[in-house]
């Protein structure tokens, strides 16, 4: 059966045109990325290509032992709490900034995961970030951390927050925002934002709590890629790239913004096989050139040239049907 949908599914992408060995990644993705080309370029790190890759059923979670077997093959410390996801009736169409999700599920708040609100009806989540969700708030627990803060996650049928937005993802419920402090207090609902670095400087507020949240949500089999600024990046890179179990450094992303909170992209999930996956991180820690690259003055430009075109964005079938009926 599972052989059947495979093949099933890899017919659909090629009839499609969606499977491309030559498709363009985002230019945070190639292996020489830099400030300048992230500038000129029409891919942002928070969209994906429109010649993404379709998923198939490479994801598996199903088991605590895959997902252990995976945190070892990456690189990645072994954490004790993984909830296995054996598939759900959520379905996702079209990538995190160009979809939409049917069977998303509420999250709640709990006295150990509590909301910074940046908008209504955002904390929908497909099961499988729910899950992650789940399990992170136990570890930050067991820690001895303050219980978890998040931001925002998606809409209950996916799709953008609207032109007031500044975000240019998060329309398939498996991306979260989770904010650089805890909740100290019962409501953090209105909390101000809490930067730990600005530009080149490191802030005091970038504590090793902060460090262990970061870490905590980064090693996960589950996580694709964690976006943070720059800097975040190159200090991570200074206190953990000669220490064991540093696979969550290339899950790391250095991107603009994101000084006050790390923007998490969960892989999709197996049984979603029209969810859009951006294209792989290139191998490596992200510790040399590339995220020095950042800091580095761009190249001069030919006042002559002009910016490729965006390509016209073309919403996926299913999605025009799942919101006519919201």
């Amino acid at each position: 059966m599972v052989k059947t949908m495979v093949r099933a599914a890899v017919l659909f992408a090629l009839a499609a045109g969606l499977i491309n060995a030559c498709s363009s990644p985002s230019a945070l993705d190639t292996v020489a990325a830099t400030r300048a080309q992230a500038r000129t370029t029409s891919d942002s790190a928070e969209m994906l290509s429109e010649q993404g890759t379709i998923l198939i059923a490479t994801n598996d979670f199903s088991t605590q032992e895959r997902m252990r077997a995976l945190a070892r093959q990456q690189n990645l410390a072994v954490l004790t709490t993984y909830t296995p996801y054996q598939g759900s009736t959520a379905r996702i169409y079209g990538s995190t900034a160009l979809g939409c999700i049917a069977g998303a599920v509420p999250v709640s708040e709990s006295p150990d995961l509590k909301f910074q609100v940046w908008g209504q009806g955002r904390n929908y989540a497909h099961p499988i970030m729910a899950q992650y969700l789940n399990d992170l708030k136990v570890r930050i627990k067991a820690q001895g951390l303050p219980p978890l803060v998040v931001g925002d996650i998606g809409l209950k049928y996916g799709g953008p927050y609207g032109p007031k937005s500044n975000h240019a993802s998060h329309n398939t419920d498996i991306d979260v925002d989770l904010p650089f402090f805890f909740a100290e207090t019962k409501d953090v609902s209105a909390h101000p934002d809490v930067y730990i670095v600005r530009g080149q400087k490191v802030l005091p507020t970038f504590t090793p709590e902060i460090a262990s949240l970061i870490i905590s949500a980064t090693s996960d089999p589950r996580v694709d890629r964690v976006f943070v600024a720059p800097m975040i990046k190159m200090r991570m890179c200074q206190l953990y790239e000669s220490k064991p179990n540093n696979g969550f450094l290339h899950k790391l992303r250095p991107w603009f913004g994101h000084q006050a909170h790390m923007h998490v992209r969960l892989k999709c999930p197996s049984d979603s096989p029209q969810c859009l996956s951006q294209a792989p991180i290139p191998a490596g820690t992200g510790c040399g050139y590339e995220v020095k690259s950042w800091f580095m003055p761009p190249p001069p430009q030919s006042k002559t040239v002009r910016p490729a075109p965006k390509p016209k964005k073309v919403l996926p079938q299913q999605c025009k049907i799942l919101w006519s009926h919201r």
